[in-house]
């Protein structure tokens, strides 16, 4: 059932005209658009650009991290779904 939660999700996202990118300040200083679609261990789901993904990452392989959004502890990245083709 979660699964198909997801999928109804991400189709409504492919009618917004730009997704933000979650991680202003980490990866960037400016709003910019989002590629991917992270879903987390404990179930929440961040849009991410490459960068953030990248470096969420790296942050997860140095150290444990706790979820933003429900406080969940020890998380990891569960699943990636591409939200848009790379821009050229």
């Amino acid at each position: 059932m979660a699964t198909a939660d997801l999928e109804i999700s991400l189709a409504a996202l492919e009618f917004e005209p730009e997704i933000l990118c979650s991680c202003k300040g980490l990866c960037s200083h400016e709003d910019h658009a989002a590629h991917w679609w992270i879903t987390l261990s404990c179930g929440c789901h961040y849009p991410f650009c490459q960068r953030a993904l990248s470096l969420a990452n790296l942050r997860l392989r140095l150290r444990t991290l706790d979820c933003r959004l429900c406080g969940a502890e020890r998380i990891s990245v569960r699943r990636v779904t591409r939200i848009r083709p790379e821009q050229p």
